[in-house]
Order: structure tokens, then C-alpha cells, then sequence
């Protein structure tokens, strides 16, 4: 977020006194917002139809039929990639989620090489079929073309056969035990390099190709509220001299058939390993593009090992998040980390509840890598057992905050304290914005109590509804303070 000064605006009339006349705090933000709809962006926020800034906690969430690993006759697939049934939505969405990442792949998308191009109508479908299911559990929805190791044939998801160039070597099988190995693989390395190498034709024709697959993804949500945007690709090995015209032509192909859609771009993948990159040379030409780095301290470190692991503080957390607003500020950008997770047998309570913090200092967006999953470490909220499912308590409760949701005046800064069980926001009156202030209060089994809110020290009237939101109002001109607790 850029942080201009504040400025003063000086009330006219009289004065009985010596005494300077009062002043008012006007909103840092003097811009209005990007010509898009239904969600656009002002001053390195996301702002919804209101004007109010928009501040997401959400989650990915790898779902079959979807996430497709099914490799065809006779193949094994890779992992086990569960359902997300209706109830799955509401859960997330009452334990503090207001959003869902949902990775989509180009493979299944667009399997076979036809000229003019085929797209799967059925995937597309379920796709669509999603997102209403998540409008009605009031969960926004971020559409990310994913792939991981380039392709499913040669890594984990991506590309479908053909794209595959040169073409593989070896195509490779499942299970799925040596992802850092594909990765780095020869053929895989070799696919990355023609896939963004611009001086390459085959290379542009495969970029021409992802754009068009991309743009019938959303031809499929053009104006849907649910779908908050599409993120281009996730976690790319790629430079960003080659990153950036490649967004441009995707994010152009995007806004010819879904003119007002965000736009979500991330960092080269190397940020994984050094927690930074360089911020980038200049914004995109496109308006509404939404910076989207993963924060992944600790994470990818070679070798780190549990105590390892174990061994972070909040200063040390510090200098990715600070890194990844300096970059957002480069495009100019709202800040949105894409994707951030933790062990769960590491000091998993302490760390997302520092991360969390850090999200609130720099203002920044989010969804938590993993709503379930029985592969890969097993992250998430979820046991796989015999019988099913069983939520965790022990990964669900470092969530139980006070979270923001929209800001009905414009945000300074906010924090939740977690000795204190208060939420804290700075705000400053802006005429742009019309709406209450909407803040999520945690279940009452992680976090029992009465809610309290106040505006100015003035109590608020604070009972949340069935979902755990409470709208506030707290605005106007000038400078408030808004604080909601959770008292024993």
C-alpha cells in the first residue's frame, strides 16, 4: 500500500478563541477506483462496489474433478485430491474464511491439440457448478491456473501432453514421492525455458494458447460478484522480464471477453527459496492488477529440519511480508499472499498466528495453504481416516481472531491483540466509501466470550450473524478508532 502523508483539512467558521481552528484528518487515498466491476482497486487495496476496502482471510483448496489427477487408462494417479461438499463451505466460511483459491489445470481444461482450439465443456461446467455452490455459502472465489513442475506427465498439474516441449523424455506416474526431483528434472527445466523463452515461436504459440484457454475460463464467470479474479499462473519459473509481457497478453485475452475481472500475478517461484525478489521495473499497463507472492519462511529452506523449523520469531518472519508489500508497491499493486502454511508439527499456533499479524501490519490479503489434503505432508484442517474426515481443533484454533472483512472508511492500520482479545482498527472518514465496516468473530469454542464493539469509545450494538460477521458503523469525516473485543 502506498502511505502518503496524511493530509489536514482545516474546518471553516468562527472561533470564540485564540485557539488554532480544529482540523480534520482527510483520507491518505485521493484516487478513485480502476474503471472495473464488481471489485476494483484504489491505493493498494481491493475495493468492492462501495467502496470499501476489502480485506480477505481465505484458503486453497484442491477439490476432485477439478484439481484433475486422473492420468487416463492404466495410469496411476498421483494423490488423492478430496471432494468439497456444500457443508465444507460453510464450515470455512464461519471458521473466518471468506474466500477460496481453487487451482484449476491447463490439462484438464484443454487436453487434446485441435485447430481451432477445444475446450473441456464438462470441466468448464464443474467449474461454474463451484462457484455457485460457493455463492451460497457466501465464499468469494479466486480462480488460479495451477501447475506445479509444468505438467501432470512430467511433475505434478499443469500443461496437458502436447504443451509439453520439447516433448518428455519419460512420462512419469504416480504416487507422487519426489516432487523436488521432478521439478528439477532436465525436461521439466527444459519445458519452463521454451514455455516463456520470448524469442522462441514454439514458445509463443504455447503462450497464445495458455491465453485463449485462460479467456474461455472466463468467458464462463464474466461478471460474477463470487469469482473476486483469476490468478495467471501459479508460482512460475520464469524471470520477470519474461513474466511481465506474458501477463500482459493473458491478462488482455482475460479483459476482452470479462472486461472488469481482476487481474492476480505472482512472483518468479525462486521466491519460495530466498523469501524475495526484486520489486518489479514498472506497473503493468493493465488497471486492477492484484500482486500475489507466496510467503513460505522456513518452508523450502534446504534442510531445514524440525528444529529448524521450530527456530523463527516475528522479526525473523518479518522480511518476507515487508519484501512483498515493496513489491506489490512496484506494480502498484494491492498486496494478496496467494499462499502461505506451516507444519502442523512444527510450532504451527505460533507461526500463523505471527503470520497473521504480519498480514494485518502490511495490510495485506491472504489464503492458507490447505483446506485438506491426505498427501504431501498432510496440511490442512483435516484427518484422513478409515471412516473419513476429522476436523482438527489443534489447526483451527490459531485462527479464532477477530478478522477484518470491509472497511467502511479508510483503513491506517489495525491489529489484533491476543492477550488483550482486541481487534483495533485506525480509520479515516472517506467520501468514496458507502457501507458499514464488516469484522468476522472467531467461533465461540475457540474463543468464548461476549462481543463488545466500539466507535470513538461510544458502544456499538455487536451481535454477529449466523456466518460470524458484524457490521459496525464507524466513519464519517475525520479520524476514528474502532475496536471490537472479545470479553470472558
Amino acid at each position: 500500500m502506498r502511505r502518503p502523508l496524511a493530509l489536514l483539512i482545516a474546518l471553516t467558521g468562527c472561533s470564540s478563541s485564540a485557539e488554532p481552528p480544529p482540523v480534520v484528518e482527510a483520507s491518505p487515498c485521493q484516487e478513485a477506483p480502476a474503471a472495473l466491476a464488481p471489485y476494483s482497486t484504489r491505493c493498494g487495496h481491493v475495493v468492492d462496489a462501495q467502496g470499501r476496502v476489502v480485506i480477505d482471510r481465505g484458503i486453497n483448496a484442491r477439490v476432485a474433478g477439478l484439481f484433475d489427477v486422473d492420468l487416463g487408462p492404466g495410469k496411476v494417479p498421483l494423490m488423492e485430491v478430496p471432494t468439497l461438499p456444500d457443508e465444507d463451505l460453510v464450515r470455512m466460511r464461519r471458521i473466518g474464511f471468506d474466500l477460496v483459491r481453487l487451482p484449476l489445470n491447463w490439462s484438464a481444461i484443454e487436453p487434446t491439440d485441435t485447430d481451432p482450439p477445444t475446450y473441456d465443456a464438462a470441466y468448464l461446467d464443474r467449474v461454474v457448478a463451484f462457484v455457485a455452490a460457493a455463492r451460497r455459502a457466501d465464499v468469494r472465489v479466486l480462480l488460479d491456473f495451477h501447475q506445479d513442475a509444468y505438467s501432470k506427465y512430467v511433475g505434478q498439474d499443469g500443461a496437458p501432453l502436447w504443451a509439453i516441449q520439447p516433448p518428455p523424455d519419460k512420462l512419469l506416474e504416480g504416487p507422487l514421492t519426489d516432487l523436488s526431483a521432478r521439478i528439477t528434472s532436465t525436461q521439466v527445466q527444459r519445458a519452463y525455458v521454451t514455455f516463456f523463452d520470448p524469442a522462441n515461436p514454439t514458445g509463443a504459440k504455447l503462450r497464445a494458447r495458455f491465453a485463449g484457454m485462460a479467456a474461455a475460463v472466463a468467458q464462463k464467470v464474466v461478471g460474477d460478484a463470487t469469482v473476486i479474479g483469476i490468478d495467471l499462473y501459479n508460482e512460475p519459473v520464469a524471470s520477470e522480464a519474461q513474466l511481465r509481457p506474458f501477463y500482459e497478453q493473458v491478462g488482455a485475452a482475460i479483459r476482452k471477453v470479462d472486461p472488469g475481472r481482476l487481474i492476480y500475478v505472482e512472483s518468479p517461484g525462486i521466491r519460495n527459496l530466498f523469501d524475495k525478489v526484486s520489486p518489479p521495473s514498472a506497473p503493468l499497463s493493465l488497471p486492477g492488477v492484484v500482486y500475489a507472492p507466496h510467503v513460505y519462511t522456513k518452508v523450502f529452506t534446504t534442510g531445514c529440519d524440525l528444529a529448524c523449523r521450530n527456530d523463527f520469531t516475528i522479526d525473523t518472519l518479518r522480511p518476507s511480508n515487508e519484501s512483498a508489500r515493496l513489491e506489490a508497491e512496484g506494480y502498484r499493486a494491492p498486496l494478496f499472499v496467494g499462499e502461505y502454511g506451516y507444519d502442523p508439527n512444527a510450532r504451527f499456533a505460533d507461526y500463523v498466528g505471527m503470520q497473521l499479524a504480519l498480514q494485518d501490519e502490511f495490510q495485506a490479503s491472504s489464503a492458507f495453504w490447505v483446506w485438506k489434503e491426505s498427501s504431501e505432508g498432510s496440511w490442512g484442517f483435516w484427518d484422513k481416516t478409515a471412516t473419513g474426515w476429522t476436523e482438527r481443533p489443534a489447526i483451527r484454533k490459531p485462527f479464532a481472531r477477530v478478522l477484518p472483512r470491509l472497511f467502511g472508511a479508510w483503513p491506517k492500520r489495525f491489529a489484533w491483540d491476543a492477550a488483550a482479545r482486541r481487534f483495533t482498527a485506525e480509520l479515516v472518514g472517506d467520501a468514496r466509501i458507502k457501507g458499514p465496516t464488516v469484522v468476522h468473530v472467531p467461533l465461540p469454542e475457540d474463543l468464548p466470550g461476549a462481543v463488545r464493539a466500539t466507535c470513538d469509545g461510544v458502544a456499538l450494538s455487536a451481535t454477529p450473524d449466523a456466518r460470524g460477521d458484524l457490521s459496525l458503523e464507524c466513519a464519517g469525516a475525520g479520524a476514528h478508532t474502532l475496536t471490537v473485543e472479545i470479553v470472558p
